[in-house]
């Protein structure tokens, strides 16, 4: 089967090179992102030829025939799985098997495990690790970019790879309306507003996004406000601030047997279901982001952020309500001299966020909140760090680098009595690690590199993670758990080609080969209640992605990617698990997107393919594989001073029944409830309308 499909994707990428013979040739795209592109994601700032490091660009052309309700939608990048759990937001993504136990049953739902998340380059992770994608509105984003590369020597906990979502930039003042519908009750309103002035530009964008769902208990409301201001404030300095506010309610439907998935996928988990298991996130935000040159080749940069949250959860027959405040600060120096021999560049800093606040246990009554507080507890977490990073080029086309980060990390855990009898309960747990780096870079040309990296990484348990399992009496934090380091060995060659006379004009091209050893990866066990620290584990693979410029009209993308991921010791009662596959993660996955563009109409079409994977550590639940093919049109024109684009899709254009997700791990007895189905045939339609700059 997976012959067939594999040959399948094969023969649509002959048809489709071979179909646009003889046309005209344009290379302009294939030069601007290799040679121009600055890497905001990177801390110290850079083009992509020139970082040590696996980075995929996606821009709003990219994604403009999307229905970007998901990011499952949009981000089919080489390394990186995105799996929509429900057909909407939430999503479980991992990056070269970074997150893959970030699913389950316990608080995991709506939040991302071991990615560090950034929109406008501030941090949406959390200090904990743990990521909600709130602020995350694919409506507004004009490029997003993924960096691949175990990070944590930049950024610290939770750094096996990067992504930062980069809101639009104004480039002339403008107004846009945008509006979706689409199956299951899809319906999503955006509205921008841009401006340019003589110091700046800003932006200001409001969306409502409602989904009904297809399964019973899995629909989304959401609204958001964000507002992103630049400033020139001097000849060396840039300002940059942004606020936001977003409330964000979405349902979940929770996991099927495979008899329940083969006979109704579209039900919910009957326990979910009595419950009316969902989660209620209002959030705001405001950050200040000030770039400074003050000296030639000296700049510093400082940023402050402050998220205050309201959260309520109906979930484990418990409802919460949660007050939290989350702020963090950063500092970094960077020095760059590209006059000086050797050129060297040296960037230092520090960054520390905290996060506390209280939460409040009541019993569940026909899933609202009852009359009785089982518990009154306060949870805070900090996580920092030093980090420094040297570069040089002791020959012109090799560029050293090395450096390292200091990292601390820790919990406190209170709970208030509930009785004149007890006394406050309180718990600390601190965990620190150094990460180092290396890497080499060469430039074989203007528009092609090579570069070999050796790194490392930390992730450390998340704070619903560090929950004691009931057997443990006394603690309220598992002392047990450790942080899950890595090593990390990668080559990458990445580049662009420019062809004269041929079918093919331009070829923008990323491929990677990496091995990384994991010590205590941290498994999640009995449907993810609770979590243990694992001996260790091994994955090996390769990734290939590219573009192909095919002529003025065509343009072709396809990611590839192989990824081997066992245990190398693991053993305790549960059994012994070494050389077993880590499940969550598929062995193969990739994709194939076609893109047609005769002006005014535009075609695209995407094959997706997701291969087996295992369910559990035990390797007795396999996954199957599954391809889904989506199709979608757009149509590009103008009325006056009014830009105009009209989109039309189908995803999931064979009605495939397939499996989206599941829960890690579930509990020990049969029937298995792990299964999460994947959205059925679905259709989207849009209209965007623009006035004023393009």
């Amino acid at each position: 089967m997976l012959k067939v499909k594999l040959l399948s994707c094969l023969v649509f990428f002959l048809v489709s090179s071979f179909a646009c013979l003889g046309q005209q040739q344009d290379t302009v795209k294939i030069y601007y992102l290799q040679e121009e592109v600055e890497v905001v994601a990177y801390r110290a700032g850079g083009e992509v030829l020139n970082l040590p490091m696996a980075v995929t660009m996606v821009d709003f052309n990219d994604i403009g025939l999307k229905r970007k309700l998901s990011l499952s939608d949009v981000l089919n990048v080489p390394g990186v799985l995105v799996q929509s759990r429900a057909g909407a937001q939430d999503v479980r993504i991992t990056i070269r098997g970074f997150g893959s136990r970030g699913y389950g049953d316990k608080s995991n739902a709506g939040t991302i495990r071991g990615i560090k998340i950034l929109v406008d380059g501030f941090p949406e992770t959390e200090p904990d690790g743990r990521t909600s994608l709130d602020f995350v509105d694919l409506l507004a984003v004009e490029r997003v970019e993924v960096i691949r590369s175990n990070s944590s020597t930049l950024f610290g906990n939770a750094s096996g790879g990067i992504i930062n979502f980069e809101t639009v930039k104004p480039r002339g003042s403008f107004v846009e309306l945008s509006s979706t519908a689409g199956s299951f009750g899809l319906f999503q309103s955006n509205l921008k507003i841009g401006r340019n002035f003589e110091n700046g530009d800003a932006l200001i964008y409001g969306t409502l996004s409602n989904f009904d769902g297809w399964r019973e208990n899995s629909a989304v409301q959401k609204k958001q406000i964000y507002s992103v201001l630049r400033l020139n404030v001097g000849k060396q300095a840039n300002l940059r601030i942004i606020t936001g506010f977003a409330s964000n309610l979405f349902h979940i439907p929770g996991p099927l047997t495979f008899d329940e998935f083969l006979s109704n996928p579209g039900k919910a988990n009957s326990v979910y279901l009595q419950r009316r298991e969902r989660r209620y996130n209002r959030v705001g935000k405001i950050g200040v982001n000030l770039t400074s040159s003050l000296r030639q080749n000296h700049t510093f940069e400082m940023r402050l952020y402050f998220v205050p949250k309201v959260l309520q959860r109906s979930e484990r027959n418990t409802f919460r309500d949660f007050n939290r405040y989350f702020l963090g600060a950063g500092l970094t120096y960077i020095y760059s001299n590209e006059s000086a021999i050797f050129k060297p560049k040296v960037f230092v800093g520090y960054d520390d966020s905290y996060q506390d606040g209280t939460i409040l246990f009541y019993s569940l009554k026909n899933g609202n909140r009852g009359d009785s507080l089982r518990t009154n507890k306060r949870e805070g977490a900090r996580s920092g760090g030093f980090f420094a990073r040297f570069e040089f080029q002791p020959f012109t086309g090799i560029i050293f680098s090395f450096g390292g980060r200091y990292d601390f990390q820790s919990y406190l855990s209170e709970i208030y009595p509930s009785a004149v009898n007890r006394q406050t309960q309180r718990d600390i747990l601190k965990l620190n690690h150094f990460t180092p780096s290396f890497s080499v870079l060469f430039k074989v040309s203007k528009s092609n590199s090579i570069y070999l990296t050796l790194s490392g990484g930390v992730e450390n348990p998340a704070f619903n993670e560090v929950d004691p399992p009931p057997e443990l009496s006394g603690v309220h934090l598992n002392p047990f758990l450790k942080p899950m380091s890595s090593q990390t060995w990668e080559l990458g060659f990445k580049g662009a080609s420019v062809f004269e006379n041929f079918p093919v004009s331009g070829f923008l091209y990323s491929f990677s080969i990496f091995q990384i050893k994991i010590q205590n990866e941290i498994v999640p066990y009995a449907n993810g209640s609770w979590f243990f620290s694992a001996g260790e584990s091994r994955r090996r693979g390769f990734e290939f992605g590219g573009e192909l410029d095919l002529n003025k009209w065509a343009d072709l993308r396809f990611a590839l990617t192989y990824l081997d991921a066992k245990y190398i010791k693991y053993e305790n009662e549960l059994g012994d698990h070494a050389n077993k596959f880590v499940p969550g993660i598929p062995k193969l996955w990739g994709n194939i997107d076609l893109k047609l563009d005769f002006k005014p109409f535009i075609l695209g079409s995407e094959i997706l393919y997701v291969g087996k994977y295992f369910a559990n550590d035990a390797n007795e639940i396999e996954v199957s594989d599954y391809a889904i093919v989506n199709i979608s049109s757009g149509l590009e024109f103008k009325i006056a001073s009014f830009k105009i684009f009209l989109v039309f899709g189908v995803n999931n254009l064979t009605n495939k029944k397939y499996v989206a997700s599941v829960f890690i791990n579930p509990e020990r007895k049969l029937p298995y409830a792990y299964i999460e189905p994947g959205l059925p045939r679905n259709w989207f339609g849009s209209v965007s309308i623009r006035f004023g700059a393009e």
